[in-house]
């Protein structure tokens, strides 16, 4: 099985990061309705100012360890992120912002812990993606914001990246580089493939 470098975002990607502050906004403000999601990436059918949501991020980071008790994204199989962790050299970029308690890349780790028992995850806290994939040279990369995807796609021309569907990114059209799936489960399937084939 040949050995890829990977990198793979945690929101809305692994952990469903949406609910949770759609569930504050609900409490705080009586919107949007539990369960609602953005249609794109100002959240504008949530009916919050920008106030209003700078408010509820005020508020999540002032909650310890905010980010540890996220839930999983419908369509990861954490038994599956474990297998492709012990095959190949993962890392998990993420732009979460510090909250009370352990910093966001500590927290972060822990949460890939609790729920796929990787011991030790390569988690890198950064908001520029692209110059961290130019200096892993990902072979493979997933995220739900085009921006970066285009970063990647900008620092490593080579990498094969994947736009995971979701509500925030209906509008965007991909270009002929970038490849839309569903969830992680059909990466991983991608990945997996891919590796048995150039075995």
């Amino acid at each position: 099985m040949k050995k890829f470098i990977i990198g793979i975002d945690l929101d809305d990607c692994l952990a469903d990061s949406i609910s949770a502050f759609t569930r504050l906004a609900n409490k705080k403000f009586g919107r949007p309705a539990l369960g609602a999601q953005p249609c794109d990436w100002e959240w504008s059918n949530f009916g919050l100012s920008r106030e209003e949501q700078k408010s509820i991020w005020d508020d999540i980071k002032e909650i310890p360890n905010f980010w540890v008790d996220l839930e999983r994204e419908s369509g990861f199989t954490p038994c599956r992120l474990w297998s492709m962790d012990r095959d190949h050299d993962v890392y998990f970029p993420t732009a979460r912002v510090n909250t009370k308690g352990h910093n966001a890349r500590k927290q972060s780790s822990e949460w890939i812990y609790n729920w796929t028992n990787i011991r030790y995850p390569s988690v890198i806290t950064a908001y520029e993606k692209g110059p961290m994939a130019r200096a892993l040279k990902y072979d493979y990369f997933l995220d739900d914001r085009p921006k970066n995807c285009q970063d990647i796609h900008d620092a490593l021309p080579n990498c094969k990246v994947y736009l995971k569907d979701s509500s925030h990114n209906q509008a965007f059209v991909c270009p002929e580089w970038l490849i839309r799936i569903q969830d992680f489960n059909e990466f991983e399937k991608i990945v997996n493939d891919a590796a048995q084939e150039e075995q």
